[in-house]
């Protein structure tokens, strides 16, 4: 007997759903690229800005024992410019052609990176209440290589190598800690604008 009403309605609700998700894990190159090369140029110059003003803190406050706060704005300064520009050049843009900015593909990358940034965010602050900020530099880099290695399964391929580009500065940097802010600058400095450098043509063929 077939089955009709309520319960034949939410069947077909969530078999729609999940044929929208399957298409947007197929379609999942094309949309991930529309990342702007613009985009990681201003996070990676930024980057190299936030490493100059740290520099100087370091000049007067050799191990940023007195210099916590100022760190930490220096450095909530770069992220929050880095996302803005991202949503002014990217999403604001693709939402009014009418791409959709929470898509559940969208949802599932957020997901996928959000426990290694999470991490780093608390290691972070352990560090800034214990005096040691020097070590919150490899903690960036292999966090920040793990998020966007989760976000890379539904990327295109170049993203997984800059993930492991930042796995491998952070490793590196663990072993080598009076380079950290050397390390930061060449990974989430230069290695960003490279990328962004990268996959700018592609987004200007589309």
């Amino acid at each position: 007997m077939a089955v009709t009403g309520p319960k034949q309605q939410t069947w077909e609700v969530e078999a729609k759903e999940n044929i929208r998700y399957i298409r947007e894990l197929m379609d999942r190159p094309t949309q991930h690229s529309t990342f702007s090369g613009l985009s990681g140029v201003i996070a990676g110059s930024t980057a190299l800005i936030g490493c100059g003003a740290t520099y100087k803190l370091t000049i007067h406050d050799h191990t940023l024992t007195h210099s916590g706060l100022q760190f930490v704005i220096i450095w909530a300064a770069v992220v929050l410019i880095s996302l803005l520009a991202d949503f002014v050049i990217t999403k604001r843009p693709a939402a009014q052609v009418g791409k959709v900015l929470l898509s559940r593909l969208g949802r599932q990358m957020f997901l996928a990176a959000v426990p290694a940034l999470f991490t780093g965010v608390i290691i972070t602050l352990f560090f800034v209440y214990n005096h040691v900020l020097n070590w919150a530099y490899p903690v960036w880099m292999l966090t920040y290589g793990c998020a966007v290695c989760s976000v890379a399964a539904f990327s295109p391929g170049h993203v997984r190598i800059l993930g492991w580009t930042f796995l491998a500065c952070g490793a590196l940097t663990l072993f080598a800690p009076q380079y950290g802010l050397e390390m930061v600058a060449l990974s989430f400095g230069i290695a960003h604008i490279i990328y962004g450098v990268i996959v700018s043509p592609g987004v200007a063929n589309q």
